[in-house]
């Protein structure tokens, strides 16, 4: 039995010294991991130093949103108490607490929307990083400038008959 463990325990560790690191990582794979939690898709495709901007954006959206709900939720009560009671004789008045009811309620809609916006983004960057990891960014950077001749019939040939054209083709590579 310990022999059949030892190789076992073998192969398995041979899979792992020879696994292919140079796989690109898969888009499929990096979305589903940053929306499972946002930063894994960062961690997935090896760009460790987005993971702070993101999880700084939640975490400052989510304070923003705790801090507006809570405004809102007490420039709520204040208003529902000057407006129902006639005998009020609070700090604010019922016409500014409607005002920062309002503002307060705004701000934390506001706060919900960054909050699913820095979510989404970190998903959408995950996986468009993972579709570019294999773009090259060389410096073989050029621009082709050549006389042509477009052939007659040709749907692209911009000459009013269609005996053909001559002009110039441009190509840039990058």
């Amino acid at each position: 039995f310990a022999g059949a463990a030892a190789i076992y325990w073998a192969t398995l560790m041979d899979g792992v010294i020879n696994y292919d690191k140079g796989v690109y990582p898969q888009p499929g794979k990096a979305t589903l991991y940053s929306v499972l939690l946002p930063g894994l898709g960062q961690v997935y495709n090896h760009e460790y130093w987005k993971i702070p901007i993101y999880w700084g954006g939640l975490i400052g959206s989510y304070h923003y949103y705790s801090v507006n709900n809570k405004n809102y939720r007490r420039y709520k009560r204040i208003y529902n108490e000057a407006t129902s009671n006639k005998t009020y004789s609070g700090p604010v008045s019922s016409e500014t607490a409607l005002y920062y009811r309002n503002v307060f309620r705004r701000y934390r809609d506001y706060s919900i929307v960054c909050i699913a916006g820095f979510y989404l983004l970190q998903a959408i960057d995950a996986n468009v990083f993972a579709y570019m990891h294999d773009f090259d960014v060389g410096n073989d950077l050029t621009l082709e400038i050549e006389p042509t001749l477009t052939p007659p019939g040709n749907a692209f040939a911009f000459s009013p008959n269609s005996s053909g054209s001559v002009g110039f083709s441009i190509g840039l590579r990058f």
